[in-house]
């Protein structure tokens, strides 16, 4: 069964840093950009610090000043990936971050040195109920757009809440930042209020939010103003908190005895990069304090009241939107008889007792639901729209998706040897049945058939990736072949690749071939290579790229494990990393098969089961040319023959109940081969 929107599963109990996964902040470095640009700038943040040592002078210790809630709202930005955290996975996290700013978050792991400094900083991060408009809203926006692939400032143009004013917390929620870094946001005073917030990498939401939210409220890392931890020389820098030691820094490990400049390190701090955070002491916390009451460092207008009103965060408020609807499907391409798991995403609503689905499938069994994320059989082949409408207390909204789902026929397709020379002028759509190419693009230029250079005939297929996002992924799909009569040996593609770098910097450009035997429901991955190893011309060309005969290459790639399947595809992938022209031509499949599909086959020319997987209503259609006698053989996975019978089959279309197999098979996957004297043929089946 295919789930189709892929939730992100967060592990909300990871820290900041680990070893895993090592994505760390460049706060001061962005922070430090700007100060290098802004003499007025540096005053702000000087000023702001020396408030901070006088606060905290007077004031150490006194946490009376009562719960300071900041609005806030996540802008999702998303490319139909991972990314896309759902509003429950939001919602655990900003949780989970309110208990460590609370103090409350696995504390008592805290070693006796440094646990009578666990502090409670008063801060709560709330998420908004009314937009900048004025409108309703749950605190969350969702944005597709593929600059989440390489994110920087640029997202903020997005989406942003704070252009003219001061109210809100804004959290951006990326794939992965440009900088390599898990987040980062600026120190008080040092930006305006449209670029004035926090960019995370949704895989690491939870662990970095409160080390990103201390840095908004002027604090540094443990070991001082840079992104080195580890460095000896940080024992000479101090982050401006008394009860904080001099240390160098961790950098994903958790040594609770570490004592780096002689004397025990907080290693279990949020400010530094240590695998086990769990505190902020009393001198951080009156240190963002200090930040959050000063109008130096411009933080001391989100928690007003008069905010908190105009942001829906005043306590007790409530409303009733009407929601966003949204479901991801992204690309649902599947054989005739596989299912789908539909989930809502729908958005700017908080969820209650009065919301109502209603899910209309045409072509889908059931073509209907009630339900929130409900569960559908395509058993047809054909190309369908999926709508969803939703009704609640405030109104009601919908969204349908156009050709969101493709199914297609369970049969066999063109017969190998396949030859693709790119020669027909209306390449990817070829003339013949079953000869389309497909591509799959998230927009704008992506392949295109190119009488530029070839290895051979006239053309080729080629890919700017020079023009395209980096991290944009597009892709070109063979039509189905019928690999049921090829060999493990002969079952390969080979392919003629040239490729240039444009630059000599490092790069991470990818070309990937896949191959699936389910029409694409799921893939399988037979050839992955980057960077320099798919270079064909030697040294970088600046210019357009235009291969010469001998800055081809040819490449091979083993599809043995697609042999005897009747429904293949092929999937060439291209990551861009904004290099230089990606040209393939000649591809040629099962290259030394010797042609004997079509004879094997012989006169039967369609095999399927319908519906798959099997139920009591299931049956074998059998499409042959001439009459014939056949035994219907019946085995398992493991070749194992479970059945054999005999069926006179006529010119046409047979079909044979599969009533008695539904009934007495077990769960599991099922081959069913038609043998006669004149042809055969074998195909899969599933029994729930």
């Amino acid at each position: 069964m295919k789930n189709i929107y892929l939730a992100f599963a967060v592990l909300f109990s990871i820290p900041f840093f680990s070893t895993a996964q090592q994505f760390p902040c460049t706060t001061h470095e962005h922070t430090n950009a700007i100060l290098e640009q802004s003499p007025e700038k540096r005053a702000l943040l000087e000023q702001l610090n020396r408030e901070a040592i006088e606060y905290t002078a007077l004031h150490y210790g006194e946490r009376a000043g009562g719960l300071k809630v900041i609005p806030t709202v996540v802008h999702v930005i998303h490319n139909n990936g991972s990314e896309n955290l759902s509003k429950n996975e939001i919602l655990n996290a900003i949780d989970i971050v309110n208990e460590e700013l609370r103090g409350q978050n696995n504390t008592n792991s805290v070693v006796s040195a440094f646990s009578g400094l666990i502090a409670d900083t008063q801060f709560e991060l709330r998420m908004a109920k009314i937009d900048q408009n004025g409108n309703c809203t749950d605190g969350i926006t969702r944005t597709v757009s593929s600059q989440t692939l390489n994110a920087d400032e640029d997202v903020k143009d997005l989406v942003n809440w704070n252009d003219g004013s001061r109210k809100y917390l804004q959290v951006w929620l990326v794939n992965n930042l440009s900088s390599g870094a898990g987040g980062y946001t600026y120190l008080p005073g040092s930006t305006g209020a449209h670029n004035n917030g926090i960019i995370i990498r949704a895989a690491q939401f939870q662990g970095s939010l409160a080390h990103e939210f201390g840095h908004w409220l002027n604090l540094s890392h443990t070991w001082g103003p840079t992104n080195d931890p580890e460095t000896a020389s940080n024992c000479n820098f101090d982050d401006n908190v008394s009860d904080t030691p001099n240390t160098i820094g961790t950098s994903g490990t958790c040594n609770l005895a570490q004592e780096s400049c002689g004397s025990l390190d907080n290693v279990q701090n949020h400010m530094d990069y240590s695998s086990c955070a769990r505190m902020f002491t009393t001198g951080q916390a009156a240190r963002m304090e200090s930040a959050s009451n000063s109008s130096t460092g411009e933080r001391s207008s989100y928690y007003t009241g008069s905010n908190r009103q105009a942001t829906g965060t005043n306590d007790g408020f409530s409303n009733s939107c009407v929601p966003t609807v949204a479901f991801y499907v992204g690309t649902a391409l599947g054989c005739e008889g596989f299912s789908i798991d539909f989930e809502d995403t729908s958005f700017g609503a908080d969820e209650d007792a009065s919301w109502v689905w209603s899910w209309s499938f045409p072509g889908g069994t059931p073509s209907s639901s009630n339900e929130q994320n409900p569960t559908v059989t395509y058993n047809t082949a054909g190309t369908y729209n999926v709508s969803l409408t939703i009704t609640n207390n405030a109104g009601t909204a919908s969204e349908t998706t156009q050709n969101a789902v493709t199914v297609t026929e369970l049969g066999g397709g063109l017969t190998g040897p396949v030859v693709e020379g790119i020669e027909e002028s209306n390449f990817p759509n070829n003339s013949g049945n079953n000869s389309d190419w497909s591509i799959e693009s998230p927009g704008g230029l992506t392949w295109q058939r190119s009488a530029t250079a070839f290895t051979s005939g006239a053309a080729s297929v080629r890919i700017n990736l020079r023009s395209i996002t980096t991290g944009n992924i597009n892709s070109l799909i063979s039509p189905p072949i019928d690999m049921s009569n090829v060999s493990s040996e002969d079952a390969q593609l080979t392919f003629m690749l040239a490729h240039s770098n444009r630059t000599s910097t490092t790069h991470t450009e990818r070309l990937r071939v896949y191959a699936s035997r389910n029409c694409g429901e799921t893939w399988t991955l037979r050839y992955n290579n980057s960077g320099d190893n798919i270079n064909t011309a030697g040294n970088s060309i600046s210019g357009t790229f235009v291969p010469t005969t001998n800055q081809w290459r040819q490449e091979s790639v083993s599809l043995a494990t697609m042999a005897g399947e009747e429904h293949v595809l092929v999937k060439f992938e291209v990551t861009s990393d904004n290099q230089s022209y990606l040209y393939i031509d000649d591809i040629n499949i099962n290259p030394n098969a010797s042609g004997t599909g079509v004879a094997e086959a012989g006169v039967i020319s369609t095999l399927r089961v319908y519906p798959n997987p099997i139920n009591g209503n299931s049956q074998l259609e059998v499409s042959v040319k001439e009459a014939v006698k056949a035994d219907i053989i019946l085995t398992n996975v493991m070749g194992q023959t479970l059945s054999i019978s005999q069926e006179a089959l006529t010119t046409g279309v047979n079909r044979v109940s599969l009533a008695d197999e539904s009934a007495s098979l077990s769960a599991g996957i099922y081959l069913i081969q038609v043998r006669s004297e004149l042809g055969t043929k074998t195909i899969r089946f599933i029994k729930d």
